[in-house]
């Protein structure tokens, strides 16, 4: 049935429907389980295969990476730090391991100045995968691809039974002593009752930027793009003519012997999607936008990390 509200658009009147008990099959019992395969999920299966546990990655597309790529951030950022006035690569261990794996494929660019400040290191993303394959097959971790985290069975309040994922073949239950969450968005904890917040409280959300790849650029033309372009960016904001929810564009060439044999080098843009039209954040996390009182636990987009129920 359909509602009118006040301002005379249709509303959907919220519906449930009962599912029937089953029983669902067990995919198997680990020591302990990761969700998710982005960088903190690689990072978390390798050490814990290093501690000698029996160990699976859990990760909802057919490859590792996360928004690394998934989405096409073609940038690690976060290796490096402004020490008394000089750059140095402060992150190492696993990091270190994946780098020159990515390395060894010919997908790693030198370290490059962002906004000014700090280093970054652009990659390839077919090579960052392969090197992440390799990285956790080196280890013996076992990985569920195109499964899906859909919930928890719990024990008690405060510990899990069993993750249910969503696979091809239907859902299933993993079984861990211990279990990590790098969903990303602090599903595996939300899904335990840990508390969370959403946002900074104020309504506000992380803004939606859009990667996008670009080929058969000459570099030496384009100069020094990720210097120019947020200039162009600034002179338009400043004569009215547009306004952009970000101050910058990240561009970067990239190498393409794996990505593109056609191209010397790719570019990389980050820019904003649809920047005109953006009058509001975007909060593409299902569970957050059913909340009514998101005043507990949380999730990615206030950089907070939710810590999981076991």
């Amino acid at each position: 049935m359909i509602a009118r509200q006040r301002s005379g658009k249709p509303k959907l009147r919220p519906k449930s429907i009962e599912e029937p008990a089953r029983q669902i099959p067990l995919y198997g019992e680990y020591e302990v389980v990761v969700l998710g395969g982005g960088p903190a999920g690689i990072a978390a299966a390798v050490a814990s295969a290093r501690a000698g546990r029996r160990t699976l990655l859990i990760e909802r597309y057919g490859f590792l990476g996360g928004m690394g790529t998934a989405a096409g951030v073609t940038n690690f950022c976060g290796l490096h730090a402004n020490v008394h006035g000089e750059m140095h690569r402060v992150v190492q261990g696993i990091a270190s391991d994946l780098l020159d794996r990515i390395d060894r494929l010919d997908g790693l660019n030198a370290p490059h100045l962002i906004l000014g400040k700090i280093l970054a290191q652009a990659y390839d993303t077919a090579a960052y995968k392969i090197a992440a394959d390799d990285l956790l097959a080196a280890h013996k971790v076992d990985i569920l691809f195109h499964a899906l985290g859909a919930g928890v069975a719990m024990h008690d309040a405060t510990r899990i039974n069993a993750l249910m994922v969503e696979t091809r073949a239907g859902r299933q239950a993993v079984r861990a002593d211990v279990f990590i969450d790098c969903s990303g968005d602090g599903d595996l904890a939300a899904w335990t009752g840990a508390r969370f917040e959403v946002g900074d409280n104020a309504g506000s959300m992380l803004y939606p930027s859009m990667m996008f790849r670009l080929n058969g650029i000459d570099p030496e033309k384009a100069g020094d793009a990720w210097r120019t372009i947020p200039a162009l960016m600034e002179q338009a904001e400043a004569s009215g003519t547009h306004h952009f929810p970000r101050k910058a564009a990240i561009v970067r060439p990239q190498r393409s012997q794996i990505s593109t044999a056609s191209s010397p080098t790719i570019s990389r843009v980050a820019r904003s999607r649809a920047a005109a039209r953006l009058s509001r954040p975007l909060n593409s996390c299902a569970r957050c936008r059913d909340l009514k009182n998101p005043t507990s636990s949380t999730c990615r987009r206030n950089s907070a990390s939710a810590k999981p129920g076991a």
